[in-house]
């Protein structure tokens, strides 16, 4: 999915509320907001995916600001609440067999995936306190598009997995449901950020919530990009894709992603993501905000 005109609020917004979170200098924040727009206005158009942009502007925030990890007190909080609440939530697990408790391992990965600490998730002064609350909430409601079926399936039959990770906290949930499908005898590949930006989930994390332990093999995507770059993509990412019959992608960028370039793979693409604004909402035919797991 491209770019829209109505991204570039978004983006603007986005860029500027983290700005203020990472700095109290309103020069240093007007500074950001002002670099941004210029770039914005040189390179904006139907050409990309929002993700792309949303990179940009936040390697911006980083260079005009100084702050190599931006909101690095929050994501080690997320990802040590997360790891907190993951033995409540196997246990609930550890009492279902089969489908239902693939689906709600699946279900609490996919509400982990609404921990995005930007304005477009849940906010940047999102409180990990509230977690589980939060997560709850996203569980008992459900998805609106659900697929999971075929991809129990897909599991079942013992398809090897390239997991395509989004978030910090969100990666600790995503853990319990990796051993769930190593359990039926796939072989998961883990892919995660070489740097950071924003909430989404890199290498150190990945290790920080054991995720090493969980899969079979962890690797880089590619570097500081928000979902995975098909420009910027790691050689053991292109190579992952190339072999991996099956990928499960988690978060909204990496849907921009998928959906754009699906028919350059011979996977199955499923993706699982929490839908954050209206023009996605309309390409998938639900209401914003809502919960999906589809096959793309």
């Amino acid at each position: 999915m491209k770019a829209v005109p109505a991204c570039l609020t978004c983006i603007l917004g986005d860029v500027y509320a983290a700005a203020q979170q990472v700095t109290r200098d309103p020069a240093v924040q007007l500074r950001v907001a002002k670099d941004c727009m210029r770039f914005l206005a040189d390179t904006f158009g139907h050409e990309r995916v929002p993700s792309d942009y949303i990179t940009e502007v936040h390697r911006i925030l980083k260079r005009d600001t100084g702050v190599a990890t931006p909101f690095a007190e929050s994501r080690n909080q997320l990802n040590r609440v997360a790891m907190e609440l993951a033995p409540t939530i196997q246990a609930q697990a550890e009492r279902l067999e089969g489908l239902p408790r693939f689906r709600v391992l699946t279900l609490w990965a996919l509400a982990g995936n609404s921990l995005d600490s930007r304005t477009v998730g849940i906010g940047y002064a999102f409180e990990p306190a509230r977690m589980l609350q939060h997560l709850q909430s996203y569980v008992d409601r459900g998805m609106a598009r659900d697929d999971v079926d075929r991809l129990y399936e897909r599991v079942t039959a013992r398809t090897p997995v390239l997991y395509i990770h989004d978030n910090v906290g969100e990666i600790a949930l995503d853990a319990l449901l990796i051993r769930e499908i190593r359990r039926h005898g796939c072989r998961v590949t883990s892919a995660l950020r070489g740097g950071p930006i924003t909430s989404d989930a890199t290498m150190a994390d990945g290790l920080a919530v054991g995720l090493d332990r969980a899969a079979d093999r962890l690797i880089q995507a590619g570097s500081d990009t928000l979902g995975i770059s098909w420009d910027e993509a790691s050689p053991e990412l292109r190579a992952a894709l190339r072999a991996a019959p099956l990928v499960i992608a988690k978060g909204q960028a990496n849907y921009y992603v998928f959906s754009e370039h699906r028919a350059e793979l011979a996977a199955e693409v499923f993706c699982l993501f929490t839908i954050k604004c209206q023009p996605v909402a309309d390409v998938v035919g639900v209401e914003p905000k809502q919960a999906v797991g589809i096959f793309l």
